[in-house]
């Protein structure tokens, strides 16, 4: 269960996408760190990733890369529970939807 800190930046993140805002990064490393079982995990060069209890990458924090068409810029990508893409309402994605690549503001 989330705590009231990982709520309230869950509140955030769905106002700023409501309104057309880009949501923050620390907004989303927030309401990760607040999942019970997830902790996160980052290699020197790769992006910021939060795992679950059973080993599965629930979300993803990344910068952007130009070498990858449609990853050019900061984004969030969560998989449920079953390691499946989902957009931030729940629904199943695949790899290269724009729904998988939400836009973040990078804050942290």
């Amino acid at each position: 269960m989330a705590t009231l800190a990982g709520r309230r930046a869950w509140e955030r993140i769905i106002q700023a996408i409501s309104t057309g805002i880009n949501p923050k990064a620390s907004d989303f490393q927030m309401w990760a760190e607040s999942q019970q079982g997830w902790h996160p995990t980052q290699t020197p060069n790769g992006p910021l990733k939060y795992i679950d209890k059973n080993g599965l990458t629930r979300l993803t924090l990344k910068q952007g890369t130009p070498r990858t068409p449609g990853s050019n810029h900061p984004h969030v990508e969560l998989k449920n529970a079953k390691g499946s893409r989902i957009d931030l309402q729940g629904k199943l994605v695949n790899r290269k939807s724009p729904a998988n690549h939400t836009p973040i503001d990078w804050d942290i």
